[in-house]
């Protein structure tokens, strides 16, 4: 059952290890001359496995595949998920919509083409997300169909357009300002 598995991925405690499937790298969508791409890592046992969607963080604006934490990526493949790590046109160069429509083609691609690249069961899918990634996570819960088995949104944010996300915090805007400084490193004592 992909809860059961996914939870004990997430709740595993081994850190560090490095992954033990190798990277493939696909173009799951074109849009003109730009190739949205996905890595997708396969553990090592044989037979159709269920799948995760990944999707990274970064504000919407900044972020890729590769950004995926290996310790997480580790707990995934060890639980015997295949790991699909997109990316996905960023702002603001492309608005929400088209952000949103990359997403819901990799959830598409991965259920349509993964089942002959790389053994994926289509109806075990979850999709999984930190940050701006966990928003849109979030936000395939209602618009993926059918539905992943799963959504599981680390540090997601529900709403972007509230003044939490698109005013100033009122505490920084407070006197002294927050100034940023530069360190250098100090010069040896024996100059």
């Amino acid at each position: 059952m992909i809860h059961l598995g996914l939870a004990l991925a997430l709740c595993s405690t081994v850190l560090g290890q490095q992954p033990t499937a190798p990277r493939q790298t696909y173009v799951y969508k074109k849009v003109g001359d730009c190739e949205i791409r996905a890595d997708v890592y396969r553990p090592q046992q044989d037979g159709v496995r269920p799948a995760i969607l990944y999707i990274h963080g970064g504000a919407l604006i900044l972020g890729h595949r590769g950004g995926i934490r290996q310790a997480a990526l580790s707990r995934y493949l060890d639980a015997g998920f295949v790991v699909v790590s997109i990316d996905y046109r960023l702002a603001p160069e492309t608005k929400l919509p088209g952000i949103l429509d990359d997403v819901e083609d990799a959830y598409r691609w991965l259920r349509h083409e993964g089942p002959a690249l790389f053994r994926i069961d289509p109806d075990r899918v979850a999709v999984v997300g930190h940050s701006a990634g966990g928003y849109l996570t979030l936000m395939a819960g209602f618009r993926f169909q059918p539905r992943p088995k799963a959504l599981v949104s680390f540090y997601g944010y529900g709403d972007i357009v509230g003044d939490w996300y698109s005013r100033p915090d009122p505490f920084y805007l407070r006197e002294p300002l927050v100034r940023w400084t530069i360190l250098r490193p100090s010069k040896p004592s024996n100059a």
